[in-house]
């Protein structure tokens, strides 16, 4: 068979042109770029990732990652699922949520470790404030709106089941925050399980009484993507010791922080005192802790949320000193 020199030259052109343009080949391809960059990120906004918003506020994760010729990338994720889509395809390294989030990335094979806790926090549920319901208990046949598969999601089942009620007397909602809040304030629901800012919102803005009951609580977790740990290990180190920097300033000036985090936020300094004592900014990982994430997972599993069981002991990676 005859071939044309000129047709086989014009596709090895568009050949070459489409390799670099989907940085195949070539010294200006994503994969080299992505190599120059720390990838940090958060789900949503939370007052628990003071950290964080108190470390990027300080520059401290930059000052960190300039020592490695690297710069820093800061996104916000409105979805978990997004969340864990970007540590599969490699465009997040760091990233701040609850437990859950990474339970379920892991079960389903992404490349994720918990690597430290930020903070920890108390699951509270929130109803209007003229609703007459003042415990779980009073839940019974009413409306509740929660994140699926979120630390709230599981919080707000134990606190159910701790009360006395069973899962068919009260009717659990999925919603994202923004959706929750709009029907909550419509009066489309009857109670909200969620985290701080949230609720605080609520309450201060005279809305909202949080329900008493509740001895559930969050862990507000560091997880890292294990290539990134295995190939930056010293990095990978020293944003950890970013976090634990983080939480000793805010131990030491709770008032400063109080104010950096309202800014960075855009809420009144009063929601995020209202929130403050119900956050702990030096918590532990101990036996209670991987317990806690271990009944998380099992209630994610044990709820269909995931199909593969996850042994925490095999998601939690802290040896890095």
């Amino acid at each position: 068979m005859s071939r044309n020199p000129r047709l086989c030259a014009q596709t090895l052109l568009a050949l070459g042109l489409l390799l670099l343009l989907f940085g195949c080949v070539g010294p200006t391809g994503p994969e080299t770029q992505r190599r120059d960059t720390v990838s940090i990120g958060t789900f949503s906004r939370a007052i628990d990732y003071a950290p964080y918003i108190v470390a990027k506020n300080q520059g401290w994760f930059e000052e960190v990652s300039s020592k490695y010729g690297k710069t820093v990338e800061y996104t916000e994720f409105q979805s978990l699922p997004a969340i864990n889509e970007a540590l599969a395809t490699k465009n997040l390294d760091v990233v701040f949520e609850a437990e859950p989030p990474a339970i379920i990335g892991y079960a389903a094979g992404v490349d994720v470790r918990i690597k430290g806790v930020g903070v920890s926090l108390v699951q509270e549920v929130v109803v209007p404030k003229e609703s007459g319901i003042r415990s779980v208990s009073d839940l019974h046949g009413k409306k509740v709106a929660v994140l699926s598969g979120s630390s709230s999601h599981y919080g707000v089942v134990k606190m159910i089941e701790q009360s006395g009620l069973s899962l068919a007397d009260v009717e659990l909602l999925d919603m994202n925050p923004p959706n929750a809040k709009a029907a909550f304030e419509s009066g489309q629901i009857d109670a909200w399980a969620v985290w701080p800012p949230w609720i605080e919102q609520e309450v201060v803005e005279g809305r909202g009484v949080t329900l008493s009951g509740g001895d559930v609580f969050i862990q507000s977790i560091v997880a890292m993507r294990g290539a990134f740990v295995q190939e930056n290990p010293g990095l990978a180190r020293d944003l950890l010791g970013v976090v634990r920097r983080a939480q000793s300033w805010i131990a030491d000036n709770p008032e400063q922080a109080q104010s950096i985090i309202a800014g960075e936020l855009g809420l009144p300094l009063e929601v995020v005192r209202e929130a403050w004592p119900k956050h702990d900014f030096q918590p532990a990982l101990g036996q209670r802790e991987l317990d806690d994430i271990q009944a998380k997972a099992d209630f994610l599993f044990d709820a269909g949320l995931i199909k593969n069981r996850v042994q925490v002991a095999d998601l939690i990676d802290v040896d890095l000193q």
